[in-house]
């Protein structure tokens, strides 16, 4: 029979009631899942459910004053996005005496739950999230209340705010702008397109402008180079039209493009390039690319604004702040 929810239970009775040690449920709630199968997991988290289970260290600092401190996770901390991402937070929340305490998801929806875990076993008084979960599993993971804001991730029946780029208006109107340029077939370079909505709306908005289309999708945890360059090279060929390459992230334009250029397939003429990117660096290469920025840094700096009047006790209804995209 199951227990009844218990708002005093201990880590005894986790224990207890998921069968495992004292010392394996300590290490669920730090997130050291290294050593611990997924069915123990499983269970652990199963009774913290059941059991309404608070960690120790947050009920004592539930009665005390604010830690001031914002927990910030990031999509991936190696991409441009996610760091200037983080300073537009840092700048903001900082300059009202709040510190942002940064977490890398690496591009890992499992180590975000890993995350999620340990950030809601401990005192943080709210959360800025870059994330690849969807608001039903985050909530059910952090198993404590604090406001929480979302940015550059479009979410469906969100219940917080979110701070958003219109991505398929400005993957819309680039491909209509290259169409205009006689650049008809477009090859998208992407990460995983399951596992990002703001991905999925940047690729529905290419589709809308587009016939003629095809997609490379590149996993971020693992890919071998020249393999992507050899297979991007067959699909520029493949189509005796002007093509465009369209990276839906910047890290692919980083990755690529020099190569591209190296093998003189890049001319702007019968073949150019686009896509998603705020850093000088690309802008600085031969030949120059029209782009599409996002300024990541306001998009950080609005979310902590957001954030703040949350803290402060305002009611922030959970709507969409849309930072337009431009292409330039």
């Amino acid at each position: 029979m199951a227990r009844k929810s218990n708002k005093n239970a201990n880590i005894k009775d986790v224990a207890a009631l998921a069968g495992v040690s004292i010392a394996t449920v300590s290490r669920f709630l730090n997130g050291n899942l290294g050593r611990m199968s997924a069915a123990t997991a499983a269970k652990v988290q199963d009774a913290i459910t059941k059991l309404n289970y608070v960690p120790n260290s947050v009920a004592r600092q539930m009665i005390t004053r604010s830690s001031k401190l914002v927990a910030v996770i990031v999509a991936n901390i190696d991409d441009y996005f996610s760091t200037e991402l983080f300073k537009g937070i840092s700048s903001i929340l900082e300059s009202q005496g709040y510190i942002g305490v940064l977490f890398d998801a690496n591009a890992d929806i499992e180590r975000e739950k890993t995350l999620l875990r340990a950030i809601g076993s401990h005192q943080f008084d709210g959360l800025l999230l870059q994330s690849f979960s969807n608001p039903q599993t985050v909530q059910e993971i952090l198993h404590q209340q604090m406001p929480v804001v979302s940015v550059d991730r479009e979410m469906d029946a969100c219940p917080w705010p979110q701070v958003i780029t219109d991505n398929f208006q400005a993957a819309q109107e680039a491909t209509e702008y290259f169409g205009r340029q006689g650049y008809t077939h477009v090859v998208v370079l992407t990460s995983e397109l399951d596992l990002s909505r703001t991905r999925q709306e940047r690729y529905r908005g290419i589709l809308s402008a587009a016939q003629d289309v095809d997609v490379l999708e590149v996993s971020e945890a693992s890919y071998n180079h020249s393999e992507v360059h050899q297979r991007l090279t067959a699909l520029i060929h493949k189509s005796d039209q002007k093509t465009v390459v369209f990276a839906l992230k910047e890290r692919w334009l980083l990755e690529f493009f020099p190569n591209l250029i190296i093998s003189g397939l890049i001319d702007n003429q019968e073949v150019t390039a686009t896509g998603f990117a705020d850093t000088d660096f690309i802008r600085r290469m031969e030949p120059k690319l029209t782009l599409i920025t996002q300024n990541p840094f306001l998009m950080g700096a609005s979310s902590a604004e957001i954030m703040l009047r949350e803290l402060n006790g305002e009611h922030v209804a959970p709507d969409r702040m849309i930072i337009p995209a431009k292409l330039q």
